[in-house]
């Protein structure tokens, strides 16, 4: 008899449960949500999540406010350690800097998050890296210059963990380079100019930052006067006329960049997170958004939430190949 009426509890509660998903998502949101930032005011980041705010606004129905929270720390893992930490309710997302916040995870260090365990939501932008140099005072003109340089090369860069550093690591142990890295910059903007200064000989850019060196419209190479590029890292045609990773037999390396993914915290019930996502998306193909973003160099690249979740096991199947590479070049920084 108890067993009987203890199986019509479980029973009746889970029918309570699975009735109350659809509820869930019908009362979400209650109250404002709050999109963290895991760097500094100004950056891309930051402006992208401001931008975006008012258009998730709009497709969760206009009744909640979305409140941008800069946190920043630990090169982007306090915003994260802080997401997860969270009450799964949906109340709380981030713009994820892949695969730089899944370093920690790949070289196993202590996170206090695991990407493979966010509740993915998707995708809002992309972006792709080129190799520079300084135009005027670079004594490595091209990328076989490099590949014959009998000196250690010096890389201005942020430092370990971010997305530009594992690129680089990545790239020129593929290249069979070991070079030296110069950190501490606080962002692309900051070591791009030690580049231009001679802080070091060259780095890796986000063709999108690069962009905005190129003082001509046409974009020839005449117009390079503050940086030069010397390598695309591509698989397809140079948007610069310059050799690229593909070309060099490396086509693996085209995977090379930064996707910015949102994601809320692990455990959010379904319904909600299906209404985070579907907002996300229609406010990233906003025709309004699309325009902003093409007009300022910020295009988007969206993916719903399961492409989303998809890319993010890829990147990290394809970073964890090169575990030891990555934290043997995280302790000759420190």
């Amino acid at each position: 008899m108890i067993s009987k009426i203890t199986t019509g509890a479980i029973a009746l509660s889970t029918i309570a449960m699975v009735a109350s998903a659809p509820a869930q998502a019908m009362d979400f949101p209650k109250k404002n949500i709050t999109f963290l930032i895991a760097y500094g005011p100004g950056g891309g980041f930051d402006t992208i999540t401001r931008k975006l705010g008012p258009y998730l606004k709009k497709y969760l129905g206009g009744k909640v406010n979305i409140v941008a929270k800069n946190l920043p720390g630990g090169r982007g893992k306090k915003a994260a350690q802080f997401l997860a930490k969270r009450k799964p309710d949906g109340s709380h997302i981030l713009m994820f800097n892949m695969p730089g916040h899944a370093m920690p995870n790949i070289i196993g260090e202590k996170a206090g998050y695991d990407v493979r365990k966010i509740d993915w939501l998707g995708r809002v932008a992309q972006f792709r890296y080129i190799i520079v140099t300084s135009a005027k005072k670079g004594k490595y003109k091209t990328i076989q210059d490099v590949l014959k340089a009998k000196s250690q090369i010096k890389i201005p860069i942020t430092g370990p963990g971010t997305t530009g550093y594992l690129a680089s690591a990545i790239l020129w142990n593929a290249l069979g380079v070991q070079p030296k890295y110069i950190t501490g910059y606080k962002s692309s903007s900051r070591y791009a100019l030690g580049v231009i200064r001679g802080d070091g000989d060259l780095t890796i850019l986000a063709k999108g930052s690069f962009k905005k060196y190129v003082s001509s419209k046409k974009k020839k190479r005449a117009a390079f006067k503050d940086l030069k590029p010397i390598l695309e890292i591509t698989n397809g045609k140079s948007e610069f006329g310059v050799p690229t990773t593909g070309e060099m037999g490396q086509k693996d390396l085209a995977i090379l960049g930064g996707d910015r993914i949102v994601g809320t915290t692990p455990g959010t019930p379904k319904a909600i997170k299906d209404k985070l996502a579907d907002a996300l998306y229609k406010s990233v193909t906003d025709p309004e958004f699309v325009a902003w973003g093409n007009k300022v160099g910020r295009p988007v690249a969206p993916l719903n939430s399961a492409d989303a979740t998809k890319l993010v096991g890829q990147l990290y199947s394809y970073y964890v190949q090169y575990k030891d590479i990555l934290a043997a070049s995280n302790k000759k920084t420190r």
